[in-house]
């Protein structure tokens, strides 16, 4: 009998997809799958959590800082109910996930026994595609299916269910190699010139730029088709990552959740161009739209189905972003006068004279604190900006208006802030631990709310066991309001059930899982707290009191989401 076994046949395609880390807990430890990482002692490594929550938000995070699929394997019918939050996390942020799912014997299926379900049904809604393996043979083309589906914009979590004796039956099969796929290209030439003839003529234009923008790596162009322009520059509600340098002089902010207020600072422009915009914020009859009726909408997805779905749209093309944007440029070049350059550079003149009142205007209303006083979530921010090492990554799940993480934090590399737009929580702590994975030399900085934090504390127990180097800080406002995403509640329901009574203990909780930890509250103990944490060795967690005194967060009466959010 052969030595070679299904398991090892399907790890051998995963090395030829390049997958370097398979997630799990340690429950799925007794997965074929992972025995065989150990027995075949190859380049890919098994990464236990305690919960396969925390896993699946592992895989995720590892996934955003790599560009490449993550991987979680989990334990038969429980494991995947439990991971279910991280594929519609996955789903909802357009991540390649592949989950490998045990399945129960396939001659004892029919019996019903313990663990087992219709994997493949539990899985629908929230997986792009599902499939469970009947032949050990057909290993190698199940998973380079499940990369090419994972990774097929929109990018999104695929399932395979994986009967145990199948994985233990000998294979004498061979791996397939991945192809090199051909970029998806510029929109049509139409297209560029009706775009490029709007955008000269417009009077105002400005740019959205969305979560394709970092994820497609067009942000190089993104730039250039902005100082061209000489327009203000936007990102979409929610970033999910480094959308657009956020101190670029022409940068006028992220587009708050609060729809008024969003449609309020577009008003003044008469053509918007929306590149890779995803987050979708439908206005109820209260509200006005996120687009003012005025404006005429240029919009570029790479996903099939975006672009011109429920945004008013007059141009609308699914193509390449970074292609796209370098042949639009040279359009508008060709279309393009003198008299029109000039205007331009008046226009961003005008832009960046707008964006340093703006700045200015901020920093006279925020003077600095004196010692004694509470810590606030600005200072706090501009305080872990001040101290961090260079090479440093935030990660966070911080949902915030008035001091959003994007426009206070010095964000100018595409791979310095990760965050998500599904609104689910416990994403900051386990993310951040994936994405150290990917990213061993930085220092990744775990921004979370003391409920997403409560959400998944055991994530602290994974990075006091691997060593690592993250350091966690928690926003503890004692609940008294969310820093998270939050639907919108009746008017008039009584008050959230506040964290104060009694009041959670995280260095406590810090503690119990071996992390060194600290708590603050006060100004005059804030930079001396950041700077020991950076220099500890190891996993640190630092418990921040925030005062809600000087910037007010995102409120439950503020935040409106749509109904598929």
């Amino acid at each position: 009998m052969s030595d070679h076994l299904a398991s090892h046949l399907l790890l051998d395609q995963l090395t030829a997809e390049g997958t370097r880390f398979i997630f799990g807990s340690l429950s799925s430890a007794e997965s074929p799958v992972v025995h065989a990482t150990f027995e075949l002692r190859s380049d890919i490594h098994f990464i236990s959590a305690l919960h396969d929550e925390i896993a699946g938000s592992m895989a995720i995070g590892y996934s955003q800082a790599s560009a490449r699929p993550g991987i979680l394997t989990v334990m038969a019918a429980p494991g995947l109910a439990s991971a279910q939050t991280a594929l519609y996390t996955a789903m909802k942020t357009r991540v390649p996930l592949v989950v490998l799912v045990d399945q129960q014997d396939t001659q004892i299926l029919s019996d019903d026994p313990p663990l087992s379900a219709d994997l493949l049904r539990l899985a629908e809604p929230f997986a792009k595609w599902s499939c469970e393996l009947k032949t050990q043979a057909e290993i190698p083309r199940l998973i380079r299916r499940a990369f090419h589906e994972a990774l097929s914009p929109p990018k999104g979590p695929v399932v395979l269910s994986l009967p145990h004796n199948l994985l233990l039956k000998p294979s004498a099969g061979h791996p397939i190699s991945p192809p090199q796929l051909s970029p998806l290209g510029a929109a049509d030439s139409s297209f560029l010139k009706k775009a490029a003839n709007a955008l000269v003529s417009a009077q105002n234009p400005c740019i959205i730029f969305g979560n394709e923008v970092s994820q497609y790596r067009a942000r190089k162009e993104a730039v250039s088709i902005t100082e061209v322009l000489g327009c203000a520059a936007f990102s979409e509600p929610m970033p999910t990552g480094v959308n657009f340098p956020n101190r670029h002089p022409q940068f006028c902010g992220v587009l708050p959740l609060d729809l008024t207020e969003a449609n309020r600072q577009l008003e003044p422009f008469d053509v918007i161009l929306v590149l890779g915009m995803q987050t979708r914020i439908p206005a109820k009859v209260h509200e006005p739209p996120l687009i003012p009726p005025h404006a005429s909408v240029i919009q570029i997805n790479v996903e099939p189905g975006l672009a011109g779905k429920t945004l008013p749209c007059q141009l609308a093309a699914v193509a390449d972003i970074a292609e796209s944007l370098s042949r639009l440029r040279a359009e508008i070049q060709l279309v393009s006068n003198n008299s029109w350059v000039d205007a331009t550079r008046r226009r961003a003149k005008q832009t960046i004279t707008y964006v340093a009142n703006r700045k200015q205007q901020m920093e006279e209303k925020l003077p600095y604190p004196g010692g004694s006083a509470q810590i606030s979530l600005h200072w706090l921010l501009r305080m872990i900006d001040a101290v961090r090492p260079q090479k440093s990554v935030f990660v966070s799940d911080l949902v915030n208006d008035r001091c959003d993480p994007c426009q206070v934090l010095n964000l100018e590399s595409s791979s310095s802030f990760f965050s998500l737009n599904s609104g689910v929580l416990g994403y900051g702590l386990s993310a951040s631990l994936g994405i150290q994975w990917a990213s061993p030399d930085h220092q990744v900085i775990s921004l979370t709310s003391d409920l997403s934090a409560l959400a998944c504390p055991q994530s602290l127990w994974t990075a006091a066991h691997y060593g690592m180097q993250t350091k966690f800080i928690v926003v503890n406002n004692l609940g008294r309001s969310s820093y998270n995403l939050q639907l919108q509640t009746t008017p008039g329901t009584p008050a959230r059930i506040q964290l104060d009574n009694p009041p959670i203990a995280f260095k406590d909780l810090a503690a119990s899982m071996r992390v060194p930890s600290a708590q603050i509250s006060l100004m005059s103990e804030l930079e001396p707290a950041l700077q020991h944490m950076f220099e500890s060795p190891g996993p640190f967690l630092l418990d921040v009191l925030i005062s809600d005194s000087l910037e007010q967060i995102t409120s439950l009466d503020k935040v409106r989401l749509a109904t598929n959010i």
